[in-house]
């Protein structure tokens, strides 16, 4: 299980949204950044997943870290 962690890019410490997911949201780019930005701007304190780490503090910063795929792309 790690190495298809790993090679879906969602292995801690720096998990992103799975690489296949991205794909799903290729063309719909704009509503994604759209909806991350919003739950940044609910400026969330903790993030907690249905499966592996979650964040008990900075729940925004993880956010961004974990977007900053897209939130960094225009």
């Amino acid at each position: 299980m790690r190495w298809l962690t790993r090679l879906g890019g969602v292995q801690d410490p720096d998990g992103q949204m799975p690489r296949d997911m991205r794909l799903t949201f290729a063309k719909r780019k704009p509503q994604l950044r759209a909806a991350i930005e919003k739950m940044i701007g609910w400026n969330p304190e903790r993030i907690i997943l249905a499966h592996g780490r979650w964040y008990e503090r900075n729940g925004a910063d993880e956010l961004r870290r974990a977007f900053r795929w897209i939130l960094e792309e225009r």
